[in-house]
């Protein structure tokens, strides 16, 4: 169970490194690895007969599996999502289809956003659910959590993801697009760039538009802090 719960770990960090712009649906191949290389456990692992508890165990890996894809998918999907070119089209700013399109995928982001903070505790929570659901006992529980904290979860720890960050990002964001969306008559599209005919409009998006921009970068690369490795000091004499 800690080699399955590793396997999903270690997918997390393949994903949060990954390029959202340049491979916007990377996850489908990270499900595909995952499912792979957990599949592949029991004959590495098992030597001699199998057993009930390692039947048991498997059933377990399979479950902590699909759910650990499908935090995935919450995380990272809305962000390959919002890499999309159609999210950002200015040709498009003054549809109201394409307003709630983007209103979906920023939704869904808020979601992504909460999903990654409780990552590491919804996962240990995720572990003793299924054992509680396969009936192993307290002590059983305790001694296999112990197992898999020691060899696998106390290796990894929080990194400085940061969800307020995210959530402002994507209220500036929320905000840009509603305000253009809202005052079609104000503003006008031509050869790629917006020509305004309100200087108070003007103002206001420049400002979003701006804040925006310059925060991008930082948005995508805090999806990148989900998880970290924990550091092993070594003492110096």
């Amino acid at each position: 169970m800690a080699s399955c719960v590793n396997q999903g770990i270690l997918t997390l960090f393949r994903l949060q490194a990954n390029d959202w712009k340049a491979h916007p649906k990377y996850y489908h191949e990270e499900e595909r690895r995952l499912g792979l290389a957990v599949k592949a456990l029991p004959d590495q692992i098992l030597e001699g007969e199998s057993f009930a508890r390692w039947q048991q165990a498997i059933a377990i890996c399979e479950k902590l599996t699909r759910n650990s894809n499908l935090q995935h998918v919450t995380i990272f999907r809305p962000l390959g999502d919002f890499s999309a070119a159609e999210i950002s089209n200015i040709y498009t700013l003054k549809d109201r289809g394409a307003l709630r399109q983007r209103e979906k995928v920023i939704h869904a982001l808020y979601d992504s956003a909460q999903a990654a903070d409780r990552y590491m505790q919804d996962l240990r929570r995720d572990i003793n659910t299924q054992m509680r659901a396969y009936h192993f006992s307290e002590d059983e529980r305790e001694l296999v959590f112990q197992a898999i904290s020691a060899q696998v979860l106390d290796n990894y720890q929080q990194g400085s993801f940061s969800k307020k960050q995210a959530d402002t990002y994507l209220e500036r964001v929320s905000l840009f697009y509603k305000t253009m969306a809202e005052n079609p008559n104000s503003y006008s599209v031509r050869s790629g760039s917006l020509f305004f005919y309100n200087q108070k409009l003007k103002n206001k998006v420049e400002g979003l538009y701006s804040a925006v921009m310059h925060g991008e970068r930082p948005f995508y690369a805090n999806f990148k802090q989900i998880l970290v490795q924990k550091q092993i000091q070594s003492l110096h004499y």
